[in-house]
Parts: structure tokens; C-alpha cells; sequence
């Protein structure tokens, strides 16, 4: 191709043409200059397209993290709505002073001081960190997934921090008043008639009952945000079918 028009340049000088030659010459930059334009463009959309489907593949990763984590924040929420019923129970019996213990109580002394941890999966959005959080289009989109691991995940690491806190400052409290049996999770009170007269240990167990509430409440949030950037990722995602 270059020879062919280096050749009509050529027949152009030698015949004397010289308005045809200029002319010839700036229409034959101009294809140049287009010709590159259009290489530009075909290789900027390509770039596009790509960093397109990464952003997608990172998002689907994305969902599957939050689909995880969604399960494990229902299963604490179960376990600890069952503590707080047993905790209830056992403050309401030692209140009774007709109340007398029975075997059935041994997992609720037992799970007292016992608690679940969520830890969030956040494998996929580190990833989509490292390689940049432009690449999920969708600004609305990318302002909600770096929320809830920035913003209610960081929250909930400093909620576990405290909760710890309370579990290692109250936890001799209860295991010099209990009894631990071959399963670590029931325990006996060495006496249980006498529980009822201890403030100490009452006034333990009640506050711990309402920092749970609390716990309970912050579990409840972070479902909710959990659960809305999992519809909000399924529709996206459904978008690009």
C-alpha cells in the first residue's frame, strides 16, 4: 500500500502537478491520521471491554462473598437470639425464689459466657481494591460496596473488640459460681439457691443480657445492609445477562 501511493506521488512530480501532488499528499495524511484515529478507538473500546468484564467477573465474586456472609450473619443472629432467651430464663428463675434447678439448665449456665463471631469474607473486594475500585461502573453501586466493608464491617471488628472485653472481664465471675462438665458448654451451679441472693452475679448477667440486645441490634443493621447490596449486586449482575 505505501508503495502503491509513493508511486503515484512519483507520477505526480514527474508529469509537473504540483497542485495534485500537495493535494494528493495532505488527503494521503488525513487517511494516515484517520487511519490511527480509528486504531486509537478501536483500541481504547477493546481496553474498555476488557476492564468491562473483570469489573463484572469481580462483582459476581463480590456477591458470592456477600451471599457467604449473609449466612454466617443470620446463624450469629440465631445463636444469639437463643442465648438472650436462655439468659432471660435464668434471670426470671433466680427473681423466683420457688424456682428450683433441673438438668435442662445445664447448657444455659453453660452458654453464658459463650458467644458467635462474624468475620466477613472480604477476599473479593480486597482483590477489587488492588486492581481499583473504578472498574464497577456503576458509581451508586461503588459508593454502596465500599459502605458496607469500609464503613458497617469495620464497625462490626470494633463491636467483636468489645465484645471480647466483656467476655474476659465477666467470664471469672461466672466460672467461680459453675461447675464445667465433660462438654464445655454445660456447666452446673456449684449452688444454685444461693445465686439468687448474689448481686454480684445478677447484676452480671443482666448487664450482659443488655449488651446482647445491643449486639442483636447491630446484627439486625448489618443484615439489612448485607441483604440490600445483595439485591442491589443481583440486579447489576442480571443487567449484563
Amino acid at each position: 500500500m505505501i508503495k502503491f501511493f509513493r508511486h503515484i506521488r512519483k507520477s505526480l512530480l514527474e508529469q509537473n502537478q504540483m497542485g495534485k501532488y500537495f493535494k494528493y499528499a495532505i488527503g494521503e495524511i488525513l487517511l494516515v491520521v484517520i487511519g490511527i484515529l480509528i486504531a486509537l478507538q478501536i483500541n481504547n473500546w477493546n481496553e474498555r471491554r476488557k476492564a468491562t468484564i473483570e469489573g463484572l467477573v469481580l462483582l459476581e465474586n463480590i456477591y458470592e462473598d456477600i451471599k457467604y456472609n449473609l449466612d454466617k450473619i443470620d446463624f450469629v443472629y440465631a445463636w444469639d437470639s437463643t442465648q438472650n432467651d436462655r439468659n432471660k430464663k435464668l434471670i426470671q428463675l433466680l427473681f423466683d425464689q420457688n424456682s428450683t434447678y433441673h438438668d435442662s439448665l445445664e447448657i444455659y449456665f453453660g452458654s453464658v459466657t459463650r458467644y458467635e463471631v462474624f468475620s466477613p469474607r472480604r477476599t473479593a473486594y480486597e482483590t477489587l481494591k488492588t486492581k481499583g475500585l473504578e472498574l464497577i461502573r456503576n458509581k451508586t453501586l461503588r459508593s454502596k460496596i465500599t459502605e458496607l466493608y469500609d464503613e458497617v464491617y469495620v464497625l462490626n471488628d470494633m463491636v467483636l473488640e468489645f465484645r471480647k472485653e466483656i467476655h474476659l472481664k465477666h467470664v471469672p465471675i461466672f466460672n467461680n459460681r459453675f461447675l464445667t462438665l465433660d462438654e464445655v458448654e454445660y456447666k452446673v451451679p456449684i449452688d444454685f439457691n444461693s445465686l439468687k441472693n448474689d448481686k454480684k452475679f445478677i447484676n452480671t448477667l443482666s448487664y450482659i443480657l443488655a449488651e446482647s440486645d445491643n449486639f442483636l441490634e447491630h446484627h439486625n443493621n448489618m443484615r439489612a445492609q448485607t441483604k440490600q447490596l445483595r439485591d442491589i449486586i443481583f440486579e447489576e449482575l442480571k443487567s449484563h445477562d
